[in-house]
């Protein structure tokens, strides 16, 4: 086969791209190069055409670019003298196309590789620097193996050294002689043990039967009983949550009616509310100021009027200054004393408030009512105290009432199922047989096998279809396939030995025929070449001239006369120069002489490689016959092809045909076999079930039986399990009836305590005990009264200090205004005050008082300007607050603004509390709680809480009791082990026999491979020692340029070494070379295995990717000149991204084709 062009339509980073090789060139190597820099995609390249000969596999990750809908591939193949156009696309099935786009079969390609498969290919017939670097470490994994370097070489299997160790320790691993380790002696030291385990653990059946029947029976009645105490419990939740919703419902009506009252109150703005106090303070402070504006400008311009100097001011002066510290008293107790009164007043409601909770609104010595830390610390301990006995009741009522209701379902039981009750012991035997026929049944697998069966017999008929059609242009059915007589496998062989033979000889021939008659007529060129050079005679021709002369001095000799003289005169000169021209030719002469005795030996190798022609011509011929009497005797229609190529092709799909044929019969024979495993599976069945007391019907299927027969077994196990149950729940409710009783008198002696604890402080002062959520209530109150009551008596202590200081103030500006002639008049004290110290400043310097007071009456005024715009813009905010509300003032605004955020608070406290309602009812809407609170009696739901609690308390006590029980007989079935625990013993004893029976089987398969593959490397050997050495060791004297003479073959320890002589006269082991030599050694040997496969078959095209990367350019020159020598017998490519190279395969090879990816030729784009 040899590629002939490359489509790269849509794959990796091509799109439209060819790479033409070209026809294959007559009596020239085939060697191709295609050069491109990084990333063009020479790998790309090299997977396409794989992928165009074996199909796209299902992840590809060259569909970056192009989908895997629109990959596609393209090439033009030829396979002998027939070229064809092929089309791959990424498609799961039918991917393979023709030049017309119609699906054809994938041995149009396969066939032609000979079977070859993806991976055999890239393995036999590509080389890079990862397999280059493999196989070097393989020649030093091998020792020098002759047989396993010749085979890895002409395979490609560089690891093959290592799997063939990797399965010698795996078999020793297993089983070595006289080893005191391994996998077997371990398998049966277990063995060992588990019969020790066995015969500990082992014990009676029926011991261990009772044993488990009661540890199952307890387990059953814990889990009932645990589900009926969760049942309980949730209607004690259920309850409570009712109990707690009922106030929180009466609450949530409150809310709802308080926000119908605020609800016509308009949505204002929420920034209002933060705005309005502001607004307010804004309003007093703007009226305040304007008015003390309005003063200051009256008495600044009446100062400023008449200004007087008071003497008798000035006397005071010293007086007015000792006044200073106590008007600055005055002033704090007048900034102060409403504050204080205010803080008075809060917490005079925070006391209420407290006594308004603890119900002693009247109260006139609040302070009485603050307890004692032994009387709330005792309160508090009977509260803690209450919980406990609390839950003690409701859990006490609960297990009682759950033991007589359990009571009462097992008595109502018993009559229902109770028509059986008295067992016989031949009912028992065959319920026993029920049983165990029907563990039988479960565990038979004739269902499964029939199924597997019929879709294995479904497989082989499409596969014998498929394999009945690749036989086309032959008709007829698979018994018809097995009828036919065909030639035995090894008559194909040897066809093919001797055709393959013959062709080789005829090739042989051929060249040799070529070869002889170009040395003949180099020869005879030669010779005429020779003859016509002067002085050059011939050995005959100088005898012939010695005879003449001889003839005449004999002549002479007789007659002694002058012509006789004259002519042995002649002819001795003739001689003379002759013999003189012959001595200073003599080299020349001996050239003629050899070229003489060569062509005659030439003349008769052609006529010997005529008659060995002639001979393989004949031998061809002769195998064409018998292959076309062997297809006649097959068929006698002419359907079939003679060639011995095709011949043998379908010889092998007829094969796998039959193969498919031998299938269906066996899947046939399956599906019988289940069928009457199922049958037999029906009848016992039928027959458990007559024994058993119910006779069935004569057509019901497996699956019917199998149900009708569990059904019967399960009511017999629930009859034997209700008699055994009503004994203990009448001894259950007697237990849950004392612990009542016990609970109920715990909780007289604490309502006693509770009631003595209450009378002695001032709670027992009421008619009734108050009850715990009360106290409970109180003790949290009151515990902020004492606190509030001693914060009030001190400020009201202050608020009298602070009131003297004020008097004293006033009394002494009275005195100093009477002296000084001040009216005191109704104006403030404080007022008063600045009046006199204005007065004395004043008289102390009028002049600059004038000065100052004309300064600040300007400033006064521009403090009145700016208080004028800022009220104008005060009345605007204010107008629009007014108006969006209605109201004439902002006092009246921020009335509706308390009523927003009251219905604000009231809709939180409404969505509060609908919030609790849900949480304590545990339903998910309001509606169904009011629904069901409507018509709920507080009272019915707290007796019955009472009553479930009580219940509880019984049911929890029960299941402690079943839980221990059920600990008791789970213990002591593990203390023997039993059935179960000997079954499992057993089991592992077989899966450990299993596993010596499969690792035995193993190790024979392991030492059986490793034999055969050791005797086949030796059969190897000696079949391709002789071929594949001596064009080894060519390659290998080639491309180490004679550092390396040759290759030999050497006995050692373990068989034949192979051993590298050297041009120094020594040798070297192929393991001893170093690193790149054993590279060099190995791309040797994958050329002369290259070479060894042509011979036998047809050639395939070999690729190279990039494996001269280390090698210097003599190394890489000599390398070419090997890949030449295989282009002579098959297409050989090599990927490269170093330009020099192609510098090199131009110089050794001139007719090497060049191809660049990257750059495109006028046509398109094609390298």
């Amino acid at each position: 086969m040899r590629l002939h062009r490359l489509d790269l339509t849509r794959y990796g980073k091509f799109t439209n791209h060819s790479i033409d090789f070209g026809e294959r060139p007559d009596g020239q190597p085939d060697l191709h190069v295609i050069y491109g820099p990084n990333e063009a995609g020479k790998s790309t390249a090299f997977t396409g055409f794989l992928d165009l000969l074996f199909g796209i596999g299902t992840q590809s990750p060259f569909a970056f670019l192009h989908p895997y809908s629109t990959m596609r591939i393209g090439g033009l193949l030829e396979f002998g003298a027939e070229t064809r156009e092929f089309v791959r696309i990424k498609r799961p099935q039918n991917s393979l196309l023709d030049a017309e786009e119609r699906p054809i079969p994938e041995s149009a390609v396969r066939g032609e590789l000979g079977g070859i498969e993806r991976e055999a290919y890239r393995t036999m017939f590509s080389l890079d620097d990862e397999t280059l670097e493999k196989g070097g470490e393989s020649i030093l994994a091998s020792k020098g193996d002759l047989g396993q370097l010749l085979f890895s070489a002409s395979s490609g299997l560089a690891r093959f050294s290592d799997k063939l160790l990797d399965l010698r320790n795996e078999a020793d691993g297993f089983y070595k002689y006289r080893a005191r380790s391994g996998v077997l002696t371990e398998l049966k030291a277990r063995l060992a043990e588990l019969k020790a385990e066995r015969e500990q653990f082992d014990t009676l059946a029926s011991d261990h039967a009772r044993l488990v029947e009661a540890r199952d029976r307890s387990r059953t009645h814990y889990d009932e009983a645990g589900a009926e105490r969760t049942r309980t419990q949730a209607r004690i939740n259920e309850i409570q949550g009712y109990l707690i919703a009922l106030p929180r419902l009466a609450a949530l009506r409150s809310i709802r009616e308080q926000l119908a009252m605020v609800a016509d109150v308009p949505e204002a703005p929420p920034a209002w509310a933060s705005e309005l106090p502001g607004l307010q303070k804004e309003e007093i402070e703007l009226g305040v100021q304007s008015t003390a504006i309005t003063e200051d400008i009256t008495r600044l311009e009446a100062e400023i009027a008449a200004i007087t100097v008071d003497e008798a001011a000035l006397r005071l002066a010293e007086r007015v200054d000792r006044l200073a510290d106590l008007r600055a008293r005055h002033v704090t107790a007048e900034k102060d004393i409403p504050e204080r009164r205010l803080q008075q007043r809060e917490i005079d409601r925070s006391i209420s408030t407290i006594l308004d909770r603890i119900e002693r609104e009247g109260e006139a010595e609040p302070r009485r009512l603050v307890l004692t830390t032994t009387t709330a610390g005792r309160l508090r301990e009977l509260v803690e105290a209450r919980s406990g006995i609390d839950a003690e009741l409701r859990n006490a009522g609960k297990e009682l009432a759950e033991a007589r209701r359990r009571l009462g379902e097992v008595a109502e039981a018993l009559p229902v199922t109770g028509d059986n009750a008295q067992a016989t012991p031949e009912r028992d035997r065959s319920i026993a047989e029920l049983a165990s026929t029907l563990e039988a049944m479960r565990s038979a697998d004739h269902r499964v096998r029939q199924h597997v069966a019929e879709r294995a017999r479904a497989a082989a008929l499409e596969i014998l279809a498929d394999r009945l059609s690749v036989l086309r242009p032959w008709q007829g059915g698979a018994d018809d396939l097995a009828l036919m007589s065909c030639p035995s496998s090894e008559t194909v062989r040897r066809w093919k030995a001797e055709c393959a033979a013959a062709e080789a000889v005829l090739a042989r021939q051929e060249n040799e025929i070529e070869r002889l008659t170009t040395q003949l007529r180099h020869l005879e060129a030669e010779c005429i070449g020779f003859s016509s050079v002067t002085g050059v005679v011939t050995d005959q021709e100088a005898a012939e001239i010695r005879m003449s002369r001889e003839q005449a001095w004999a002549a002479h000799r007789h007659t002694l006369d002058f012509a006789t003289a004259d002519l042995f005169e002649a002819a001795l000169r003739r001689d003379d120069i002759v013999n003189a021209g012959r001595v200073s030719h003599m080299s020349d002469l001996a050239k003629l002489h050899q070229n003489g005795q060569v062509l005659t030996v030439a003349r008769a190798d052609l006529e010997r490689a005529v008659e060995l022609k002639d001979a393989a011509v004949v031998a061809l011929g002769d195998l064409d016959a018998q292959v076309a009497i062997a297809v006649r005797a097959m068929s006698p229609f002419p359907t079939l092809s003679p060639l011995l190529p095709e011949l043998e092709d379908w010889l092998a799909r007829r094969e796998k045909a039959l193969e498919s044929r031998d299938a269906v019969r066996g899947a046939e024979r399956d599906v019988l076999a289940a069928q009457v495993d199922a049958d037999a599976a029906t009848a016992r069945l039928h027959t458990a079930l007559g024994r058993a007391g119910q006779p069935q019907k004569p057509d019901a299927d497996f699956d019917t039986l199998l149900a009708n027969a569990q059904a019967l077994l399960d009511r017999e196990t629930e009859q034997r399990r209700l008699r055994a149950n009503l004994e203990d729940r009448h001894r259950d409710v007697a237990s849950r009836e004392r612990a009542a009783e016990r609970i109920e008198a715990e909780e007289k002696v604490w309502d006693n305590a509770w009631a003595v604890a209450c009378r002695g402080c001032w709670l027992g002062e009421a008619a009734e005990i108050p009850t715990i959520g009360v106290v409970r209530e109180i003790l949290i109150a009151i515990a902020d009264l004492a606190p509030a009551i001693e914060k009030r008596e001190g400020l009201v202590d202050r608020i009298e200090k602070m009131e003297k200081d004020q008097a004293s103030f006033r009394e002494e500006v009275l005195a100093l205004a009477e002296t000084l002639g001040v009216p005191a008049g109704t104006a403030p004290v404080i007022e008063l005050a600045q009046r006199i110290g204005e007065k004395i400043r004043e008289a102390e310097a009028e002049s600059d008082r004038r000065k100052r007071a004309v300064d600040r009456l300007e400033q006064v005024k521009e403090r009145q300007r700016l208080l004028a715009e800022k009220s104008a813009i005060h009345e605007e905010q204010k107008r629009r607050m007014t108006d969006f509300f209605g109201v004439p003032s902002l006092t009246k605004v921020a009335s509706c603004l308390a009523d927003v955020a009251r219905r604000l608070e009231l809709g939180g406290q409404a969505e509060a509390a609908e919030r609790e309602i849900l949480e304590a009812a545990h339903v998910p809407d309001l509606v169904s709680v009011e629904v069901a609170l409507a018509a709920a009696d507080r009272s019915a739901l707290e007796a019955e809480l009472i009553d479930l609690n009580a219940r509880a308390e019984d049911q929890d006590r029960r299941c402690h009791e079943l839980f221990a029980t059920w600990s008791a007989a789970r213990s002591e079935v593990e203390a023997i082990g039993g059935d179960a625990r000997v079954a499992a013993i057993e089991e592992r004893r077989r899966t450990t026999l299993l596993e010596i029976e499969d690792g035995a089987t193993r190790y024979l398969r392991l030492r059986a491979g490793i034999a055969a593959t050791e005797h086949a490397l030796a059969t190897y050997r000696e079949r391709h020692r002789s071929s594949m050495m001596t064009r080894a060791s060519a390659a290998f004297r080639t491309i180490s340029r004679g550092a390396y003479t040759g290759l030999a073959a050497q006995p050692g320890k373990d068989g034949e070494m192979l051993i590298a002589l050297s041009d120094a006269g020594g040798s070297k082991a192929a393991n001893e070379l170093s690193k790149g030599t054993r590279f060099q050694l190995y791309l040797a040997l994958r050329v002369a295995g290259y070479h060894e496969f042509v011979q036998a078959r047809s050639p395939v095209p070999f690729v190279a990717d990039d494996i001269m990367e280390t090698f210097d350019d003599f190394r890489a020159e000599e390398a070419f000149r090997l890949f030449a020598e295989m282009a002579v017998n098959g297409q050989v490519i090599y990927l490269t991204h170093h330009h020099h190279l192609c510098e090199i395969a131009q110089r050794v090879c001139p007719v090497v084709r060049l191809h660049r990816l990257g750059e495109t030729t006028e046509a398109g784009q094609t390298a």
